[in-house]
């Protein structure tokens, strides 16, 4: 049967053109010419006996035939594509997926003593805000995720934060009337936004807000006022001395931190090395 398919390359000519919807564009992809991609399509249309494409003056368009092999041919080839990075990626590395503020106040700092714990473990950070579905993205090898409690089996618990203030010693030395507050207000909707405002006087304090955790800490590194942010993601500069918390300031109940193993990748002896060790971390 696999021998009576067409051409790989042939395939991956037309999938691309079908992509891009232009000869012209699926050249400049492959580093072709726009000739080479009309004679590489014309000769899969003649071994089909069927015409994938409408040619107009301008531009060129899907017949129900051609939309059919393009929807299957793209799957397959990135399907074959994740495959072929899966195999050749080092099997001393291990992929974490992670939001974004985790990943540049708490994880980052702390790899330095992973590395030199474990030296030969590769570790990659995939950070972002967009929630990853490890069945469905088997780069990643660990998702430390933040929310709700969950009720996955297979989610465990890391820590659950407190959201506190923090801020320069010199500037609570100097503490003057009206202090700015500086707070995290998400635009994602994903994940609803913790409610600090019935905790504040709004006459005694201004506050300011920003979409990341990162920046409401970098303006309290600047000595601008309080940063309110979780404990989890205020740790490393606490312990540093950049920053220290006004235990006389309202602490708020947060989200939780927890991780999940890829089911593909879980047994591997570098991803169980460093679940263990985020769990020591905790």
């Amino acid at each position: 049967m696999l021998g009576q398919l067409p051409p790989l390359n042939a395939i991956k000519t037309f999938a691309i053109a079908a992509q891009y919807l232009s000869f012209k564009q699926a050249a400049k992809v492959l580093n072709v010419t726009p000739t080479a991609v009309s004679h590489q399509i014309r000769s899969l249309e003649t071994q089909l006996n069927v015409t994938l494409f409408e040619r107009k003056v301008r531009s060129i368009e899907l017949t129900p035939e051609g939309a059919k092999l393009a929807e299957t041919s793209l799957s397959v080839l990135n399907q074959l594509h994740m495959c072929l990075e899966e195999i050749k990626t080092p099997s001393n590395r291990v992929t974490i997926s992670c939001c974004t503020s985790f990943a540049s106040l708490w994880l980052a700092p702390r790899l330095t003593e992973f590395n030199l714990r474990y030296p030969d473990i590769e570790i990659e950070i995939c950070a972002s805000n967009t929630l990853v579905e490890l069945e469905h993205d088997r780069r990643i090898d660990i998702a430390i995720r933040y929310g709700l409690e969950s009720d996955d089996p297979q989610e465990r618990l890391l820590a659950q934060e407190q959201l506190a203030c923090y801020a320069r010693q010199d500037f609570l030395d100097q503490l003057a009337d009206n202090p700015n507050i500086f707070v995290t207000e998400w635009e994602d909707d994903f994940l609803a936004n913790i409610e600090w405002r019935p905790h504040f006087d709004e006459l005694t304090y201004t506050a300011r807000s920003f979409n990341q955790e990162q920046f409401a800490l970098q303006a309290a590194l600047a000595g601008q006022g309080y940063a309110l942010i979780s404990d989890v993601l205020a740790e490393s500069t606490c312990q540093q001395g950049w920053l220290v918390e006004d235990k006389g300031m309202p602490r708020l109940k947060g989200y939780n931190y927890s991780y999940r193993l890829s089911p593909y990748t879980e047994d591997a002896h570098q991803v169980r090395i460093f679940a263990k060790w985020l769990e020591e971390q905790f």
